[in-house]
């Protein structure tokens, strides 16, 4: 569904948006070695939720990561990433969904990629593995 906020509504809440801080808030990862082969595809599922508390607004974005060998069923690697992004809100502003459904989307996943990039590339080294390096990230 398209959102129905207006481009001129949109820009009036985002100028009164600071970002304050980026936390990762849980990671997991798991490898299974005998699911592995010489080419892995990769699926990343990415879901979020939002609350606005007061003059705050907390943004959680969270990513499942998984690769398959080749004609497998079960993923060889599993890799899982929470983040919390918060922001303070001015002017008693209310956030609300369709605002969020495009500023998820535009700014809080451009955001959190190159976090979630490094995560992955790190955890796969760590496993023993090859390096992964994500692409760049493209609006979903």
């Amino acid at each position: 569904m398209k959102p129905t906020i207006t481009p001129e509504a949109y820009k009036k809440k985002l100028d009164v948006l600071d970002l304050k801080d980026i936390a990762l808030t849980y990671a997991s990862f798991k490898l299974k070695k005998e699911q592995l082969s010489e080419s892995l595809s990769v699926d990343i599922d990415e879901t979020h939720s939002f609350r606005q508390k007061e003059d705050r607004l907390f943004v959680q974005y969270k990513y499942d990561f998984h690769a398959f060998g080749h004609n497998t069923k079960e993923p060889a690697i599993v890799l899982k990433a929470h983040y919390t992004v918060e922001y303070s809100v001015g002017g008693g502003v209310i956030i609300k969904k369709d605002f969020m459904e495009i500023f998820t989307d535009v700014t809080v996943s451009i955001i959190l990629w190159p976090y979630f990039r490094e995560f992955v590339n790190n955890a796969i080294q760590r496993m023993g593995l090859p390096s992964l390096v994500l692409g760049l990230k493209k609006r979903n």
